[in-house]
């Protein structure tokens, strides 16, 4: 079903991505993560006719594109908060050595959780995890996180 969703309106939902994103390469993204949705949303889908089908389909790529809107604000603001950041807090330099700690995998989901505005049930739909999973892997990154900042505050310590 989602195939023929696919081959029928991937050109014009693409046009209309485009329109939104401004460039091919988010729109592409975006015709993704819908048909994404599309596939786990079979049931809702094969219960609407053709022409709802088509508009299910529109209104999920709008939606996405206004949920990449919110989440790059939260990621502008939080960027700017970290700029700003000087008396007792980390630049962005030590913050991004700081997580540069972490293994890849940890790194990009803390990042997207603590930066991005990411929740744990967003993050576990994107990672086809369980929210209690995710929220499992967040507490051993801060755990790793932890222990090298225990480490470099005594080697400062030492230094003295």
């Amino acid at each position: 079903m989602v195939t023929k969703l696919y081959s029928v309106y991937r050109a014009e939902l693409l046009n209309y991505c485009c329109l939104m994103c401004g460039n091919m390469e988010e729109a592409e993204d975006l015709l993704q993560e819908t048909f994404v949705k599309a596939l786990s949303n079979l049931d809702v889908l094969e219960d609407l006719e053709e022409k709802q089908q088509k508009a299910w389909l529109y209104k999920v790529a709008r939606n996405l594109f206004y949920d990449a809107c919110r989440r790059k604000a939260v990621e502008r603001k939080h960027s700017e908060e970290l700029e700003e950041e000087t008396d007792g807090g980390f630049s962005e330099a030590e913050t991004a050595m700081i997580l540069a700690a972490l293994p890849p995998d940890l790194s990009q989901i803390f990042i997207k959780r603590y930066f991005g505005g990411y929740n744990s049930r967003e993050l576990a739909e994107e990672y086809g995890l369980s929210p209690s999973g995710i929220r499992a892997i967040l507490s051993r990154a801060r755990k790793i996180l932890k222990e090298k900042l225990k480490d470099k505050e005594e080697e400062y310590k030492s230094e003295k």
